[in-house]
């Protein structure tokens, strides 16, 4: 199972963010340079509702795939945990169904969700539930010391004192040799035994998983939360809750295109009940016949199912519901194709719905189908509120939503979804609809009314066909509404009487099909049409100012591309040049292995949270960790010991992709070898410390290693400069400024005091049709042995492109003197219309090939 598009771009934005609080270790400042970098800074204002535990939330809809996002997200959460850190995660589900599902998914090994973890995690991988846990079944310390420890939990079951929750509370003798092991808390549960589970999986400190997060957001459930003490928690959900950080969102426009649900919602409104019941069935059976008729065709097999949503008064009465199905039956539906399913009637338990075998097509029920039921076959949503009720579909609407097998089907009826209802204020209707699909994760953009293809000339209903009294369907009468939808079908021969199906159906074509074209709305952004509408709309646009068009229209801007020669296996290619790609040929054999280890971090030793500094207290390796690793590295020969810090070291290094695995192994041993007796002292202390200044000196040798086959390749027409890069019709940088003429956009990214005094001085010649304060990260790059984002992009109205880089007088260093080399080796090879300067303040001391804002003024002039 591969992840779809959207959900690749989820754990993207997961693992950016990782990295970013790798660089930082603040997990507050990491979210604000997230969103910072997406150019949604307002995004990026971090709730700590769990101080010192970074806190993240996937929002994904109804459909999205949230389970297997959280499969996904995992591994990367480890490892960018200290390596010493426990694998334990605690998965918190609000319901006995969801429950249910997901331990039986996460238990089969046949099952994707279980497979991606096994792939992930080498298959040392144990799923427990609570009676499991309570019984120290597979639950041992030994046990999740080597393993992947995941522990399927209830909200309900830890959260409060019921029963149920008082168990998690308890002593526990077969869970006593976590108590030794680990040691006396340092965060003790009240009231909890020290060798109670609810307090060893707070001393194990999980990475807590929290399945629909909009359920948790209680003073109690954070008071769980916090009892659980996590190293790392993450919300999955559709709604989340104004306290969530969102750190990626998915919206139906990226679920639609991956064939993901049965969008556009289309809605019709009917006169009476009496109608809405004759047209779901009409509806329903049209829907099957083109179901049918794909299936013969190759296509895949659908039933498509009804909800009648029944809303009687007061409290569900099961007698209601059976005289619903008693007159459908009267109306020509063979009862075994009739489930009902409330709140005490359960007949689609241990059912398949989706099983050819299976016969059901319509489903009575008022509001229990809601998370935790799952069926793609369901296709209609039909209220059956008597005309002057309120409707109720919010909290069901988004079963009717996921698309059978996550393909898109020929018939274009089968990739939509319906609700038929009946109201005098069919404007609270359509905000109940709108609520509904909110509460899904969908928004007011997903839904159409259905309106005539041309005018449908209304079926008339029977004087004898009476109208449907308060909501327990005392007044209805199958017989007459099965001899009506006789009637219907006997007059689809007639050539002036076209069918009612048909034209509904005519009706929600023309709906889907506006839907899809202003989903699919030409846009020239490729930046802001990469981001979910909720996104989109927090980001600053500014458009290429109209009188520039014309200059920008045809202009490619060179970069650098790797000449992939032809072979018998490829005809030969072109690829735009990474730095990775300059690897070839890096091996770590002979290189130096000089390092001063004298600074080396030290993991263990405690950092001071009530500084005020947001470092996740999983980064301090407190407590039992600390002791346990300790503990386990004091016990061991010394010549054990060395051998676990090297194994540590070369994990934690291991994420250098660009580095042979033996090689890596081997340069380790080398310099581990050549260590005296305080320096083997001091890795074991802080074998992470060690790994990262490891880490430091290969990445040192790697980029010199870049440098050097970025200028032979050059040099041997392996790598060639050609016109590549567009400038965007819009940008969206994080801050802006419009004060200064000229700008190529009607705002730029807002400049530092160097970067607005060369723009002012610009803006005073002649010369200068347009100047451009380039984004990094997201604007041109000079794509050599590293990206370069220069400054200020200028043209001149001789047709000259002028790229210049700002520097500080503080700033003239080895860096500068990089980019000074790379920019001239752009130029040399992009051609005469292009040029590229180091720009700084004075004269004094310029590094070779720089120049001062005076003499580079002057040169604009004569360019």
């Amino acid at each position: 199972m591969e992840l779809k598009t959207y959900q690749r771009q989820v754990i993207v934005d997961l693992n950016h963010y990782l990295e970013l609080l790798g660089e930082t270790q603040d997990y507050i400042a990491s979210f604000r340079l997230f969103w910072q970098e997406k150019g949604a800074p307002t995004l990026g204002s971090y709730q700590d509702v769990l101080p010192g535990v970074p806190n993240l939330c996937f929002k994904v809809p109804t459909g999205g795939g949230k389970t297997f996002l959280a499969c996904n997200a995992v591994r990367p959460v480890f490892d960018a945990l200290p390596f010493t850190k426990t694998k334990a995660v605690v998965w918190l589900v609000p319901s006995d169904a969801i429950l249910t599902q997901t331990v039986k998914a996460l238990k089969d090994p046949r099952h994707p969700y279980r497979q991606k973890i096994d792939v992930d995690f080498g298959g040392r991988v144990e799923v427990y539930t609570k009676q499991e846990l309570l019984n120290g079944q597979n639950f041992n310390p030994t046990a999740v010391t080597e393993q992947l420890s995941i522990m399927v939990l209830s909200y309900d079951s830890f959260r409060g004192r019921g029963k149920e929750s008082l168990k998690a509370y308890q002593e526990n003798s077969n869970l006593a040799a976590f108590a030794k092991v680990l040691g006396t808390p340092e965060n003790p549960i009240e009231k909890a035994d020290e060798t109670a589970l609810f307090q060893v999986i707070n001393q194990l400190n999980p990475l807590v998983v929290v399945d629909e997060s909009h359920h948790a957001r209680s003073e109690l459930s954070i008071e769980m939360l916090a009892n659980f003490n996590p190293c790392f928690v993450l919300d999955l959900t559709a709604t989340p809750k104004k306290r969530s950080n969102i750190i990626s969102y998915v919206d139906a426009v990226q679920l639609k295109a991956e064939r993901m649900v049965k969008l556009p919602v289309i809605v019709y409104n009917r006169d009476s009940q009496a109608e809405v019941l004759m047209d779901t069935i009409d509806l329903r059976d049209r829907l099957e016949e083109i179901a049918a008729a794909e299936c013969q065709n190759g296509g895949k097999y659908i039933r498509p199912i009804a909800l009648f949503q029944a809303q009687p008064k007061g409290k569900e009465d099961a007698t209601t519901f059976e005289k619903l199905r008693a007159e459908l039956v009267n109306a020509g539906i063979p009862a075994e194709h009739i489930a009902i399913r409330t709140a005490d009637v359960n007949e689609l338990k241990n059912v398949d719905l989706l099983s050819p075998d299976c016969p059901v097509r319509y489903i009575i029920t008022v509001n229990a189908l809601k998370e935790g039921w799952d069926c793609p076959f369901a296709y209609i949503l039909a209220s059956l509120a008597n005309k002057t009720s309120q409707v109720d579909v919010e909290q069901i609407l988004g079963r009717i939503l996921r698309l059978p097998y996550t393909a898109e089907h020929r018939a274009k009826a089968l990739n939509m979804s319906y609700v038929l209802t009946s109201s005098n204020d069919f404007n609270d209707t359509v905000q109940q609809i709108i609520r509904g699909l909110n509460s899904a994760g969908f928004s007011d953009r997903d839904y159409r009314l259905a309106e005539p293809v041309e005018p449908v000339k209304p079926t008339p209903v029977p004087e004898q066909l009476p109208t449907i009294e308060p909501e327990d369907f005392s007044g209805l009468d199958g017989k007459s509404i099965g001899a009506e939808l006789q009637r219907r079908r006997e007059s689809e021969n007639s050539p002036e009487s076209a069918p009612k199906a048909d034209s509904m159906l005519a009706e929600a074509q023309q709906a889907g099909d506006a839907y899809n074209q202003a989903v699919q709305g030409a846009d020239n952004d490729p930046f802001a049409a990469a981001l979910p509408w909720e996104v989109r709309d927090k980001v600053n646009t500014f458009h290429i100012i109209p009188q520039y068009r014309e200059s920008v229209d045809g202009l490619l801007i060179p970069q650098f591309f790797q000449v992939i020669p032809q072979s018998l296996f490829t005809d030969g290619d072109k690829v735009l040049l990474s730095k990775e790609m300059l690897a070839d040929g890096f091996t770590l054999k002979g290189k130096a292995y000089d390092i001063d280890f004298a600074a080396a971090d030290d993991e263990i030793v405690k950092v001071d949270v009530e500084t005020g500094r947001s470092v996740p207290r999983a980064y301090q390796m407190e407590a039992a960790d600390q002791r346990y690793f300790k503990e386990y590295f004091s016990s061991l020969p010394p010549e054990s010991r060395v051998r676990q810090c090297k194994d540590m070291m070369i994990h934690q290094l291991d994420k250098l992709n660009m580095v042979d695995g033996s090689d890596l192994r081997a340069y380790v041993n080398l310099i581990v070898d050549g260590m005296d007796r305080e320096q083997l002292a001091a890795m074991e202390k802080a074998p992470l410390g060690f790994a990262a200044k490891i880490r430091a000196k290969i990445e040192t040798l790697l980029d010199q290693h870049y440098k050097e086959t970025f200028f032979t390749w050059l040099d041997r027409g392996k790598i060639v400069c050609e016109p590549n890069y567009r400038l965007p019709a819009a940008i969206h940088p994080t801050s802006s400024t419009a004060i200064y003429g000229r700008s190529l956009y009607e705002a730029e990214e807002d400049m530092n005091t160097l970067e607005q005094d060369l723009v002012k001085q610009l803006t005073a010649i002649p010369n200068v049709l347009w100047w451009h304060r380039n984004i990094a990260r997201h604007g041109f790059a000079i794509n050599g042995y590293f990206n370069h984002y220069p400054d200020i992009m200028i043209m001149t109205k001789s047709g000259k492109i002028i790229l210049a880089e700002t520097k500080g007088e503080h700033l003239k260093n080895d860096d500068s003197q990089e980019k000074i080399e790379l920019g001239a080796a752009w130029r040399n090879a992009a051609g005469n219309q292009y040029r590229y300067y180091m720009v700084f303040q004075n004269e004094e001391n310029l590094p070779h090939g720089a120049v001062s804002m005076g003499q580079f003024v002057e040169t604009v002039k004569a360019l």
